[in-house]
Parts: C-alpha cells; sequence; structure tokens
C-alpha cells in the first residue's frame, strides 16, 4: 500500500455507498441535513475532477430512495444493485471496479459500520487502498461509529474529509478546477459559513 502517494484525478476512483431515505431512521451520529449536503459535495467533486465513480443501492422498500442531491450530480456514476451489505459479494461490483483498474478507493455513505465498513475490509483484502470518506457516513451510534473507525485504521484504511480530498485532487487554486472546488466550499462546508 502506498498511502503516502497523493490523490490524483488519475488514480482514483470514487464508491458512493447507499445514499438512500430510508436509512434516515437509522442515522444518529450524524444530522440528516448536513449529511445530504455532504453526499452532495461528495458526487460534484466526483464530476468536477471527472472521477470514475460507482453508485451502490437498491431503491425500493425500507430503503427509500436515493438522495435528489446525489442523482442530480451522479449522470456519470456506473450503478450497481446488491444484496449484500458489502458490495464485494456481488460480482458485477468487482468486475467494474477491476475495469476502471485503479487500486485508491474513495468510498463512505451508509452505513459507517456496516456496509461502509464492510467494503472497505474487502477492498484491502483484495489489494486496494480504501480512502473512507467519513464525514459522508454515519451510524446508529458514537460507540458503534467508533469501533467502525477503530477497526479501518486498524485494517489499513485511511480516514479523510471530502474538503481534504478536493483540495489533494485539486493541487493549486490556479488549476482549471480550481474556482470550481472553492464554490463547493462555499456552498457545502464551514469554510463558507453557510451551514
Amino acid at each position: 500500500m502506498n498511502y503516502s502517494e497523493k490523490l490524483t484525478r488519475d488514480n482514483c476512483v470514487v464508491v458512493l455507498v447507499d445514499f438512500l431515505d430510508g436509512f434516515f431512521p437509522g442515522l444518529k451520529t450524524i444530522n440528516h441535513d448536513l449529511l445530504r449536503k455532504n453526499a452532495e459535495a461528495f458526487t460534484r467533486l466526483s464530476k468536477i475532477f471527472n472521477l470514475p465513480t460507482i453508485m451502490l443501492g437498491e431503491e425500493g422498500g425500507f430503503r427509500g430512495k436515493f438522495f435528489p442531491e446525489v442523482v442530480a450530480h451522479a449522470d456519470h456514476a456506473i450503478r450497481v444493485e446488491r444484496h449484500t451489505p458489502s458490495a464485494w459479494d456481488e460480482p458485477v461490483f468487482r468486475e467494474k471496479l477491476a475495469a476502471i483498474g485503479r487500486k485508491k478507493v474513495l468510498l463512505g455513505g451508509i452505513s459507517l459500520d456496516i456496509c461502509t465498513l464492510q467494503l472497505a475490509i474487502d477492498l484491502l483484502g483484495a489489494g486496494y487502498e480504501p480512502y473512507v470518506v467519513v464525514d459522508v457516513s454515519g451510524s446508529d451510534t458514537t460507540l458503534n461509529e467508533t469501533a467502525a473507525l477503530l477497526r479501518l485504521t486498524q485494517a489499513g484504511a485511511v480516514l479523510v474529509s471530502w474538503a481534504s480530498v478536493a483540495s489533494e485532487i485539486m493541487k493549486d487554486w490556479q488549476s482549471p478546477e480550481g474556482s470550481a472546488v472553492g464554490q463547493l466550499y462555499q456552498d457545502f462546508s464551514y469554510w463558507g459559513n453557510r451551514l
């Protein structure tokens, strides 16, 4: 694993994990409106940098509907339905990820201690480098979330925020994406004083 190698537009892939409103009753560790904003920002940054993106989840029943804020900016994403807590156990996901050919996987979503955790552990076992975007994720209790964060770091995953990812990939405010990232900060982060 080469975690000292910085993220670039050419070496990472984004995985959006289950941004479905039916899971809101179980999410207690992050404000739901903040989660929606962060999920939208994460999806938007994948589009700003033209990053390969996989959107996981299945609408209907207790799962509800995808966040409209995510769907509105995920037209570039490959959609993968699955019936397993870890997307790794879905052959279509493994095939799509392998076809993209990038080892650094930026992932985050619902829930941090179940689907996001299990996928990250499986990615590590398969030789990928997972970067878990913690502020687009949540859990049912602080205890469970803390346990998941500890397990993730003990296993070798890296914990990041969507804003840290955006600035790392951008590198320079004078880059072609600099103004779009600045607007993202203004609209979706405390740096813009709009939350």
